[in-house]
């Protein structure tokens, strides 16, 4: 029998037209988002302890604004570039995975923007006004001025927006093991780098 890619297990068809692989440019922004929000998590305990001085809480603060606001760069350029780049033929994998892939990835881009908007407006309505520094090489100007409601109401969502992002994240990372340990198609390849194609599942 002929070699058919297998329908309902993940397999990547390709589309007419359409790569195999994600733009390495979208490939670079993927991760260095993965690896900065990381770095966010890893920070947000240490800021928040009081036992540490306040120089260490500070730069702690400053490292977190600044990160947080690169990250909303990356999105944003991420989406411009979806708008001008076409992107690979989604994977075979039957209408309604489809859709709850949509939903977590949409989801994910709402609580990637939503965490630096929130941030950056918790900081400015703070009662505390604390200058928010760009790496130390500018100071960034605050949308608002300080409001208690207004702050206590983007810790909330800013709370919410990154235990959403959390739980999201896990049913992203499940959703990949799926893909490469009982599909076994080559779904991952599609956003990494390299020249050569990212094969569909194949049966006999």
């Amino acid at each position: 029998m002929s070699a058919r890619a297998v329908p309902g297990e993940g397999a990547v068809p390709q589309a007419k037209g359409r790569p195999r692989r994600w733009h390495p440019a979208l490939v670079a922004l993927h991760w260095l988002t993965l690896i900065l929000i990381a770095a966010q998590f890893l920070i947000a305990s240490p800021m928040q302890d009081e036992t540490r001085n306040l120089v260490e809480r500070f730069e702690l603060y400053q490292l977190h604004k600044s990160i947080g606001l690169t990250v909303a760069g990356f999105v944003v350029a991420r989406l411009l570039l979806r708008l001008v780049i076409k992107p690979p033929a989604p994977a075979n994998e039957g209408r309604l995975l489809r859709l709850a892939s949509d939903a977590v990835h949409s989801g994910l881009y709402l609580c990637v923007i939503a965490l630096p908007v929130t941030g950056l407006l918790m900081a400015a309505a703070s009662p505390i006004q604390i200058p928010t520094l760009y790496f130390g090489l500018f100071q960034v100007p605050h949308p608002i001025g300080p409001d208690k409601a207004t702050y206590e109401l983007m810790l909330r969502l800013h709370d919410w927006a990154g235990n959403t992002l959390l739980a999201l994240g896990a049913v992203h990372f499940g959703a990949v093991l799926v893909h490469i340990a009982l599909w076994h198609d080559n779904l991952l390849r599609r956003m990494w780098f390299g020249r050569g194609k990212a094969q569909p599942s194949l049966r006999a």
